[in-house]
């Protein structure tokens, strides 16, 4: 059952909280090593680098989107276990 499954076996907050402090942390390596590259370019080139590096962050949503999906589909299996399990019960 997926809920069992998610009380014993899948402890999210603790996965949560150690991803949010590694992601914080290549995020802030990444930022460095960002703006030390910038600084090394010399304008027109600085300016087109920071536009590519926009225009490749314009996919983000993309992945917050399928994150999302698959979270909602995770609710929905656990919907219809607790719906199903309450039928047999009935």
């Amino acid at each position: 059952m997926v809920l069992e499954q998610l009380y014993e076996d899948i402890i999210l907050s603790e996965e949560y909280n150690k991803v949010l402090e590694e992601q914080e942390a290549i995020r802030k390596k990444q930022m460095e090593h960002y703006k030390s590259f910038i600084e090394k370019l010399s304008s027109p080139l600085d300016q087109e680098f920071i536009d590519i590096m926009d225009e490749q962050l314009e996919t983000v949503p993309f992945d917050f989107y399928h994150m999302f999906s698959e979270g909602f589909k995770l609710g929905a299996k656990m919907m219809i276990e607790i719906l199903y399990n309450k039928e047999e019960e009935d």
